[in-house]
């Protein structure tokens, strides 16, 4: 290493400036040790992201960490002015804790009071927070050097004014920060840089400002200088051969070493002493916290004494008032729980009070408390638990968690180890609609500026990078695409492998010998590959943590971390993420939105609007034998955690009879148990197929519930406590050394796990054997408390579907309605539950999918769901608002009626179309066909109609007093156009509902695709084993065809439906071709392979047949995840024929001199075959033709009984 004594550089970009900074943190780290150099500053693009993760970095190689930013600046007093997008760039650097702060104060404000393109300052702001602060100034965009460089012609056109008005910046920048504001002088070899090098110096000599001569550092090496443009390119969406793209006209901003900065600035020498001053100025140590030595401080929960009040009380500390809540919500808890096991509750609550307590987390836990009681006293669901914290009895009291931890047998060590200082952790499950009330309320209790959501950055991982890396470089799609797939799907996998730990860790280039293959035979390939091993692992873009939200009670959060602005929610974020907050001693909360809560909730209150009943959860039998059976079954489409293919197949293996044997289910329903043969011993001994046998007699009231299997890390932890004389906290250290794999922790501890079995009178050897079994196990041991919090979710509504099916299934509809392919996929779940559902119409839907009762054929009543209003895509809220409450004084009788009634300054022409097209209007007394060719005439008349209303409230009626209250009658003149044919009428309702409702557009080829087995459904897709093959058979709506920018091939996609859904394949230049030889207007049988793309299944084309050539091939069983789906008997594809309304009525068309005996025929054909279609008689006579309406309801069978008539389908 060289030793170096002269030389800071001063202006350096991370991969926190996103997508333009390519210096890689850890790799920089090593580079300037390597290089001899003590200190370095970072100063990434207006923010402060990386601080911590530059600070921790430099600091373990030894280096003197600078804290800075490359601010953006404006010369508006009023900080938010968008007046002007110019911005100059302005270095600031922290010297102490003070100027840190303010340096984090005004990163923060830039991006919640200043951004306008970019996160900015003023100069206004600036004076107010200079303390502390070193100031430089910057790059040519800087403010001094951007008056200087008159020579460039922008900068002319926008205003520079010259050497004297960057000198009286200058002098204003000297005023501020009086000895620590510096000039900075940069020499890259670019020309402007050289215009102004000299007046810099001038302006040092005759104002006294010293120079640093820095270095604008974008990438580590020299040769990194291609990947950092091709960086660029994605952040631009450009390409390397886009003429008109950014790009650096020199590459020289890379890591110089301090022997060429040296040489470049060796005419004024002083320039590089500078920087050495300016290091030596900056004294920051941040007070970084961590579990062992510096614990984070605990929070205080500062409304104690306020609440304490109010209850008429008198506490003063978080920690009696505490205790005082825990210990009156037991008494509420044990209401439910048998007397002779109160002074067991009693004394496990006074043992957890004791180490909260004593582990300074009363605050915490009451912080916790107050969101779940407002929750719950607004009505806002929130989730029985959710991990370790359902463990602690404490939680049970407070009403944080609804689950029992003594009657589940869960652990507090498992929450809060008082033998391992580590901040407690409660994630909360809310109601994901209200999710956002409970953050605004947490804003409102503790202060604007105390509370914020948790950055994240997406990184680029080896298949997207090599995809962002790909499309820069014009590879054509599909060998991109094929490039990408090569990549193996495993969790953390790298381009290349890597040491860890001594253990050498293999990535994509070691398992998959293609890619060696691919990389180097094909040159383009080569490139692609080089640059992605340069910028894998890099930050891509920033996003939002879907849970994490950090509290300060005390002080605004920006004395701890900058803030930022997310551009998607608006809502404040911190800029330092999740790793790094504990350090600066902030805790965090998880806040998850549970769609599951969602449904309970939505599904609770249509129960409680049919029957008048308020299920209360709490007191459910969970015994119910009823429940058991429905999830024994495998019927678990909409179950929480345990619906998909996998689930239903291990729901009827295992015959889960008991919740302990859910909440086993739960844990067990992953690929590591699935695969170690953990499952198959679980199920075997459940059901008698092999003995339970236990190692020593005691392990059995521990592993009896799960017969013998360890399947917890609580059994674990009881394991290594009973047997080995542990206690409960050092049992939970090895479980976590365990899980780890820390070899060296579990040999130490091996030894004394046997010495204490031996101590408590065990067989040594016997000791040791078990310990090698909890081994094997723990690695695949889940935690049992968090198994059994949502294993209360799954019985909830697996209760729902068995004794509230209609409501359970309508709500579930309503939480997939912004999913077409969910929709369908449901649907089918309804239909196979032999639930119809009606169409959406605007005198029976609601906002949200509802459940009515219907008669029937035999007068009686019938509950069906009803399709939301909210459902029809295009509408909005307002207007079907407006729809509901209109209707509640009475049905719409026509067309003419609903204009005159709903409010036409919500509903307008484009929430009326979807609203027709998807049949909402049917029976108005109008076709679609004829409302849709009068949209404007609709609402015309609704406007006037509006008009005239106004023009008589109150006194300013034209028409007198006589005339109030009168509703004006509106009338139309609309000539009657017909019904759109079926085709038409098919393709308005997908694009409205996502679904077909008067039919199917295969309905018209039912006879040729009859015979077809063991095709796969679109809604089946996910349900199949990664690399099998499946045939789907479905008709091509729409190929879009594009031309590979440098392939020049072409290439497309196609839209293909089947009975169920839609679903999509890719085309390339082979399929295209073969398509142009077959009659897409026709169904056609679809060969693919599935695979695995970024962890969602997507389908591979092979081979596009004709149902001729399809009939000749025998089409294999598909292989579902659930063994037992390949078992079952493949059904011939039924018509989704699921919605019945007057959208979907069959006529038959007779002539005027039809007889009677004729007409008897028809009745007898009907009753025979009845359905769920309305039948409709069409009488011709001569040039006109009436519709007459039977009491009749029929199915498509009745055709067959009169093939020579002609018949339609009616909306």
């Amino acid at each position: 290493m060289k030793e170096n004594k002269a030389f800071t550089h001063l202006h350096l970009h991370t991969e926190y400036s996103l997508l333009d900074g390519a210096n890689k943190i850890k790799i920089l780290a090593k580079r300037i040790k390597e290089l001899g150099m003590k200190s370095v500053s970072v100063t990434d693009h207006g923010n402060m992201f990386g601080a911590i993760d530059f600070y921790t970095s430099m600091k373990k190689e030894g280096i003197k960490p600078i804290i800075g930013m490359e601010a953006y600046i404006h010369n508006d007093d009023n900080l938010s002015s968008k007046e002007t997008k110019q911005r100059f760039h302005l270095c600031l650097f922290a010297k102490n804790q003070e100027g840190y702060e303010n340096l984090m104060f005004l990163s923060s404000m830039a991006y919640l009071e200043g951004f306008y393109y970019f996160p900015r300052i003023n100069k206004k702001l600036l004076r107010e927070h200079s303390k502390g602060i070193i100031a430089s100034s910057a790059c040519l965009q800087g403010e001094v050097n951007y008056h200087l460089n008159t020579n460039n012609e922008r900068n002319r056109k926008y205003g520079a004014k010259g050497y004297d008005e960057a000198k009286r910046i200058a002098c204003e920048y000297q005023e501020i920060f009086e000895d620590d504001f510096y000039l900075e002088i940069m020499r890259h070899g670019i020309l402007d840089q050289r215009f102004i090098d000299e007046q810099v110096i001038k302006m040092s000599l005759e104002t006294g400002l010293k120079i640093i001569a820095t270095n604008d550092t974008h990438y580590t090496m020299p040769n990194d200088a291609k990947a950092q443009e091709v960086a660029m390119c994605v952040a631009m969406g450009k390409t390397l051969n886009d003429k008109g793209r950014l790009k650096h006209s020199v590459h020289e901003f890379y890591i110089k070493s301090p022997e060429e900065m040296a040489k470049l600035f060796a005419d004024i020498p002083e320039a590089l002493e500078n920087t050495q001053e300016i290091a030596d100025k900056c004294v920051l140590e941040i007070d970084l916290k961590d579990d062992k030595k510096n614990p984070p401080t605990p929070p205080s929960f500062k409304f104690t004494k306020a609440y304490a009040q109010n209850e008429g009380l008198n506490f003063e500390d978080d920690a009696s008032y505490f205790a005082h809540k825990a210990r009156e919500g037991l008494k509420e808890r044990l209401i439910l729980v048998p007397k002779e096991k109160h002074d067991q509750y009693q004394e496990r609550l006074e043992k957890e009070i004791e180490v909260i307590t004593n582990m300074k987390f009363p605050g915490y836990m009451l912080i916790v408390w107050d969101f779940i009681r407002y929750a719950k006293e607004m009505g806002i669901p929130v989730g029985p638990g959710r991990g370790s914290a359902a463990g602690s009895l404490v939680a049970f009291a407070l009403k944080i968690t609804d689950i029992d931890p003594l009657k589940y047998d869960l652990l507090f060590e498992r929450f809060l180890n008082p033998e391992r200082v580590s901040m407690p952790d409660i994630d909360t499950d809310f109601c994901q609609r209200r999710r956002k009330e409970i953050i605004e309320y947490m804003i409102e209790k503790y202060g604007k500026y105390n509370v914020a959501q948790v950055i994240t950055f997406n990184k680029m991982l080896a298949k997207g990078v090599i995809r962002d890396v790909a499309r820069v470089l014009d590879m054509p799609y599909k060998e991109a695409d094929d490039f990408a797939k090569l990549i193996p799907n495993r969790l953390g996998i790298t381009l290349k492998g890597y040491e860890k730990n001594g253990e050498f860790i293999e990535g994509a280039w070691e398992l998959e010998p293609k890619i060696k293959e691919l990389v180097e035979s094909n040159e383009l390939a080569k490139q692609v590959w080089e640059y992605s091993l340069n910028l894998e692992n890099l930050n891509r873009n920033a996003g939002v943590h879907a849970a994490a939200l950090v509290v300060d009670s005390q002080k605004e959060l920006w004395h701890k971390t900058p803030l930022f602005a997310s551009e998607k929610t608006g809502g404040i974020v911190t800029q330092y993420s999740m790793k790094y907050l504990e350090p600066v001693d902030l805790i965090k909360f998880d806040f998850l939105g549970l769609k599951t809560l969602t449904v309970i909730d939505d599904a609770l209150k249509i129960i409680k609007t049919q029957h008048n009943i308020d299920v209360d959860f709490l007191s459910l039998d969970m015994d119910d034998p009823k429940v058991y059976k429905t999830i024994q079954s495998g019927d678990t489409v909409g179950i929480f955690q345990i619906e998909s293919g996998m689930f239903q197949g291990l729901n009827k293996r295992l015959r889960p009879s008991s919740f302990e044997d859910i909440i086993a289910i739960i844990a067990l329903g992953r690929p590591g148990p699935m695969e170690s043969g953990m499952v198959d011993d679980f199920v075997n001994r459940k059901h008698g197929v092999e003995p339970i046998a236990y190692a020593f007699k005691e392990l059995e009231p521990i592993l009896k519930p799960t017969y013998g299997t360890i399947v917890y890390q609580e059994q674990v932890m009881q394991i290594v406590q009973t047997i080995g004389g542990f206690s409960l906290g050092e049992a939970d250290l090895i479980r976590r050394a365990m899980g780890k794999k820390d070899a060296q922790i579990m040999a130490d501890n091996k030894a004394k796990f046997v010495e204490g079995a031996k101590n408590l009178g065990h067989d040594g050897q016997k000791a040791a054997n078990l310990w090698d079994l909890i081994v094997k196990f723990a690695g695949y041991g889940f935690n049992k408390s968090h198994s059994a919090a949502y294993a209360m979710i799954t019985f909830q509504t697996a209760y729902l579907k068995t004794y509230y099916k209609h409501e359970f299934m309508a709500a579930m509809l309503t939480s997939e309605s912004n999913k077409i392919e969910s929709v369908a996929r449901y649907i089918d779940e309804v239909r196979a539950l032999e639930i119809e559902v009606m169409p959406p119409h605007i005198n029976s839907s609601m906002q949200d999918f509802s459940v009515a009762e219907f008669k029937n054929q035999k007068g009686e009543l019938e509950k069906k769901i009803v399709f939301g209003l909210g459902a029809v895509k295009g509408v909005g809220g307002e207007p079907i608002k407006n729809i509901i409450e209109e209707r509640a004084k009475g049905d719409y009788k026509s067309l003419e009626d609903f204009i005159s009634r709903v409010d036409f300054s919500k509903l307008t022409k484009k929430s009326l179309e979807p609203l027709v097209k998807s049949g909402s209007l049917d029976n108005l007394g109008y076709t679609r066909k004829t409302m849709l060719a009068n949209l404007d005439l609709i609402c015309d008349a609704g406007r006037a109609k509006d008009k005239a209303n106004e023009m008589m409230q109150g006194g300013n009626s034209l028409f007198g007093a006589m005339e109030s209250g009168i509703k004006e009658q509106v009338v139309l003149d609309m000539v009657d156009l017909g019904e759109h044919d079926a085709k038409t009428l098919l393709e308005c309702e997908y694009e409205t509902l996502g679904i077909h409702v008067s039919g199917n557009p295969l309905d018209e080829f039912k006879e040729e695709i009859k015979g077809f087995k063991n095709l796969v459904k679109s809604i089946d897709i996910e349900e199949l084993e990664i690399g099998s093959q499946a045939y789907l058979l479905g008709k091509i709506m729409e190929v879009k065809k594009k031309i590979g920018k440098r392939s020049g091939k072409p290439y497309g996609t196609a839209d293909i439906l089947d009975r169920y859904g839609k679903f999509e394949l890719m085309l390339f230049e082979k399929q295209l071709n073969a398509l142009e030889e077959l009659d897409i207007n026709k169904p056609l049988v679809f060969k693919c392979k599935i695979e695995e793309q970024e962890e969602v299944a997507r389908l591979r084309l092979f081979e596009i047949l004709d149902l001729e050539s399809a009939r000749e091939v025998k089409i294999p069983k598909a292989r579902y995840k659930d063994p037992d789906k390949q078992k079952e008997e493949v059904r011939e594809i039924p018509p989704m024929e699921i919605l019945a309304s007057s959208s979907c009525s069959l006529a038959i068309v007779l002539e005027n001199d039809v007889k009677k005996e004729f007409l008897r025929q028809i009745k007898e054909s009907a009753l025979k075959h009845q359905g769920k279609r309305p039948l409709y008689l069409i009488i011709k006579d001569k040039d006109k033709q009436f519709k007459i309406q039977s009491d009749l309801m029929v199915n498509e069978k009745i055709k067959d009984d009169f093939k020579g008539l002609e018949w339609r389908d009616l909306a």
